[in-house]
């Protein structure tokens, strides 16, 4: 089965946010080889839609982290429609659980 992908507008800011302040200062080659490895995490999400670990109640809502990088991928996983919403793209030294706790 293969899952369609939608990045929400946030997401879409989180990682414009991100590749723009490493390329600012850490260069070109970092902001590219990150971006690369955020392209991998969904490419994985694409294949195996529950590759992420499950946050909150319902079990809608995952997270997954791209390999040895310090960010956070948060989506929500549509079981009806076999979609997944990429929500949020946040570096782990943000609080963000509590936002997502109680849905």
């Amino acid at each position: 089965m293969t899952a369609t992908v939608r990045w929400e507008r946030q997401a879409i800011a989180d990682r414009e946010d991100i590749y723009r302040y490493l390329y600012q200062n850490a260069g070109l080659e970092v902001a590219n080889a990150t971006d690369d490895k955020f392209a991998a995490a969904v490419a994985l999400l694409e294949t195996t839609p529950e590759a992420g670990i499950s946050i909150g109640k319902s079990g809608e809502r995952r997270k997954l982290v791209p390999a040895r990088l310090p960010f956070i991928l948060v989506y929500a996983l549509k079981r009806h429609s076999g979609g997944v919403h990429i929500l949020r793209l946040l570096h782990t030294a943000r609080d963000m659980s509590a936002r997502y706790r109680s849905r």
